[in-house]
């Protein structure tokens, strides 16, 4: 058996699963968040609830 390491962009994520699937593979270790990744995910939730209205958007003073 042959272990690979492999570097993909996000988007191709899913197609290249499914290329896994076919062959029969298994994914040994997910791929890793760094925290920052996590900020910015927790950055663009804030965001899009402050739009929807169910979160108040900041004011200077908050910042």
């Amino acid at each position: 058996m042959t272990t690979f390491t492999v570097q993909i962009k996000d988007s191709d994520t899913e197609l290249f699963l499914g290329m896994l699937k076919k062959f029969k593979a298994k994914v040994i270790e997910a791929p890793k968040e760094s925290e920052l990744t996590l900020e910015i995910m927790e950055a663009l939730k804030e965001v899009k609830d402050m739009r929807e209205g169910k979160l108040k958007p900041l004011t200077l003073e908050d910042i």
